[in-house]
């Protein structure tokens, strides 16, 4: 069984009073499976129905006029009596039928059970129902495991990742065994990605990587049906988006150029879609912004951005096999900058750091910018090849006077050490970067909708 973070949060949501829960988050990222072991672990009654597989008590459900009938015909499906105070019913795969979630308040205002419910697509599924109950749902965001969560499937033992964390707050470096040890099993991670399927067939073949593509390529093609089921009239331009990640990502400067798409386009006839890949948790998007200073939203550009993939695996399963020998075994060639920003995105968005890339004339572009709780700023370059300390861009917005940025982080293959306003840190301290951002320890919010593109 793999340990997931989203279990405490599983856990502090039941302590809790008021709320319904609303797990979001793309399809095959180990949703419905955290649930049911929360579920049967911590109630004396767990109910799950399936709006996908089980059609019939779809239809029952569904058809429900009231909480008190939802209830009733619950309990009818139940093979085991409900428990007032303590059970869970779990309504799961809810973008089927997305109008159900509307009975969350009266529900949540009966106050007998506790109901969670769970779904793919549901960032673009919930726009268009009747009423959404607000300020009566707790909403988390799952996505794939991030490399701490995939530390702990391999075996690493927690004390290892706790030094590791050490060292950044401390800024020294990590002991040397412990460093190509942590390094070898990121580039596995990088290879293997974070979906639950492709992480299990890894440790229970014995850490090899031999069915890793084909689970990878089968989820691919998932997420192309989803396309065409969930996107209706706007499918071919959303695939088409999907189909252009990879390509984009090997140009120099990672930025996703629409023009690309179609003669003559424009981000206007596609920000819709664009918005439905982030949505969905199918893409990760990046916008660019021109001033390095808090609020760093302030000077977003609209239809400036670059466009990542959810899970570095499956992004890497879309090039050619050589690509991934590359990865895993440190070769010099070719260029993986693309992949390697790509899982620095992701391990950012596992930790729900809000992110951008900083580009101005003066300057040059930066990879990543972030921002911490109390407003501090934090310029990120990632480096794929060896030539570590080549970042004119970087040295540049470091010495911008009205900035007053403290550090500035580089992440690669090289040990822990700092140089003045540059710390260097091994690209493996991803899991951590939270330490750099000051930020609070919220686990969830009331639901609200993805924000608009920019």
């Amino acid at each position: 069984m793999l340990r997931r973070k989203v279990t405490e949060q599983l856990e502090r949501w039941k302590g809790m009073t008021g709320k319904a829960l609303l797990v979001t988050g793309a399809r095959q990222i180990g949703k419905s499976y955290a649930i049911r072991e929360f579920g049967t672990r911590s109630y004396a009654c767990y109910v799950e129905v399936n709006l996908l597989l089980d059609r019939e008590s779809a239809d029952i459900l569904t058809s429900a006029h009231s909480a008190s009938d939802f209830i009733n015909r619950v309990a009818l499906l139940s093979p085991n009596p409900l428990v007032e105070g303590d059970t869970l019913i779990f309504i799961d795969e809810v973008q089927e039928f997305p109008d159900i979630v509307t009975l969350a308040k009266a529900l949540v205002e009966d106050g007998r059970y506790s109901f969670a419910f769970s779904g793919s697509m549901l960032g673009t599924e919930l726009r268009g129902i009747r009423s959404f109950p607000v300020g009566y749902v707790h909403q988390l965001v799952m996505r794939p495991l991030d490399f701490e969560e995939f530390s702990w499937a391999v075996g690493i033992e927690p004390r290892f990742l706790d030094e590791v964390r050490e060292c950044l707050r401390k800024r020294r470096p990590v002991d040397q065994a412990l460093h190509d040890v942590m390094l070898r099993n990121y580039r596995a991670y990088i290879v293997a990605g974070g979906m639950p399927e492709v992480v299990q067939n890894y440790i229970d073949s014995k850490y090899t990587l031999a069915q890793t593509r084909t689970i990878q390529e089968q989820l691919i093609l998932q997420y192309a049906q989803d396309i065409s089921k969930y996107a209706g009239k706007r499918a071919l331009k959303v695939r088409s988006i999907f189909d252009r990640i990879p390509v984009q990502l090997e140009a120099e400067s990672r930025r996703f150029c629409v023009s690309k798409l179609d003669d003559g386009a424009r981000y206007s006839q596609y920000d819709q879609d664009f918005l439905w890949l982030v949505s969905a948790g199918v893409g990760l998007m990046v916008s660019q912004v021109t001033e390095a200073k808090s609020p760093l939203k302030r000077t977003e550009s609209a239809g400036k951005f670059k466009l990542y993939e959810s899970d570095i695996g499956m992004l890497l399963s879309r090039y050619p096999q050589s690509t991934a020998r590359a990865v895993y075994l440190d070769q010099k060639t070719p260029n993986l900058g693309g992949i390697y920003e790509n899982v620095v995105a992701q391990e950012l968005a596992a930790q729900d750091i809000g992110q951008w890339y900083f580009q101005s004339d003066t300057v040059g572009e930066v990879d990543f910018i972030i921002e911490g709780k109390g407003g501090r700023v934090v310029p990120i370059e990632v480096k794929s090849g060896r030539k570590v300390r080549s970042h004119a861009a970087f040295d540049k917005l470091l010495e911008v006077g009205e900035y007053k940025i403290r550090e500035g982080v580089v992440l690669s293959r090289n040990n822990l050490s700092c140089e003045g306003k540059v710390t260097y840190l091994p690209i493996y301290m991803t899991f951590c970067l939270d330490e750099l951002t000051e930020r609070g320890t919220d686990a969830g919010a009331d639901f609200i909708f993805a924000p608009a593109l920019p």
